[in-house]
């Protein structure tokens, strides 16, 4: 058990020296040669049956690497279970894909890391110049191999929530379906684009959460994300959204079934 655990702590340092790098060193506007997500979600959630092909693209990679790190705290959140199960996958992991794994993978994965730099640094003399900063085109889905149903919130008449505090009780309830859905919310006027926090909350408890960038478009501040809460029971919570700066939004939601005949709920 004590080896299990030491074990188990190495692979998780391995992965915490590695992410800052691997989250923003390998920009992939155009996600070229990029795997579905499915392939991504069966990396985090079934390490032993996914390809190693995956696994090494990550390395390769900052947007695909960001998307299963967005898995691996999705999975994470689902349940305390699942939280108690975390290191668990994470050294499954290591064991389905060793060349990851130890003292030894680190100097690989640094080799595959010089290896990417070069890549990414030869370009055809006609490609197209990259745009790393480029914003998400709200007319496209956000992952296009994935059935999510569009779903928008606006938020744009909420108030910030000041501390700890909760959303006011005469805020109406908003109903969100427990499909996965594309979901973009209108954040109020003169928001600033940015690093944003979502979670999904019963309580004290979070049972859903992800940081995204919210943008501009068309004088509006918008944020895209993917969200799928079938795994979350029915019944009420809140969706709360903070700026990195500590402004807090809180909508009061119920979770239902697929909602029919709408793709848009408004406040």
């Amino acid at each position: 058990m004590k080896d299990r655990r030491v074990f188990e702590k190495k692979d998780k340092d391995l992965l915490d020296f590695a992410r800052p790098y691997l989250s923003e060193a390998f920009p992939n506007p155009d996600r070229q040669g990029c795997p579905h997500d499915a392939a991504l979600r069966a990396l985090a959630f079934n390490p032993r049956e996914s390809e190693p092909t995956v696994t090494e693209h990550l390395a390769t990679c900052s947007p695909c690497f960001r998307r299963y790190s967005e898995l691996l705290a999705e999975l994470k959140s689902q349940s305390r279970v699942e939280a108690r199960l975390s290191f668990t996958r994470i050294s499954a992991w290591s064991k389905a894909h060793p060349a990851l794994a130890g003292t030894a993978a680190l100097c690989m994965l640094l080799i595959v890391i010089g290896v990417g730099l070069l890549l990414h640094g030869i370009r055809q003399p006609n490609s197209p110049p990259m745009d790393i900063h480029r914003k998400p085109n709200p007319t496209e889905p956000l992952n296009p191999t994935v059935a999510y149903s569009p779903f928008s919130l606006d938020l744009s008449a909420l108030s910030p929530v000041r501390g700890s505090g909760s959303a006011a009780e005469t805020q109406r309830r908003v109903p969100v379906p427990s499909s996965p859905f594309d979901l973009t919310l209108t954040l109020p006027l003169a928001s600033a684009e940015g690093r944003y926090d979502l979670k999904l909350t019963a309580g004290s408890g979070t049972v859903w959460s992800k940081s995204t960038q919210a943008y501009l478009h068309e004088g509006l501040t918008l944020i895209r994300v993917e969200a799928d809460f079938r795994q979350v029971p029915a019944g009420s919570y809140n969706l709360e959204v903070e700026s990195s700066t500590g402004i807090r939004l809180v909508q009061p939601v119920s979770i239902e079934a697929a909602l029919p005949n709408s793709t848009e709920r408004k406040r």
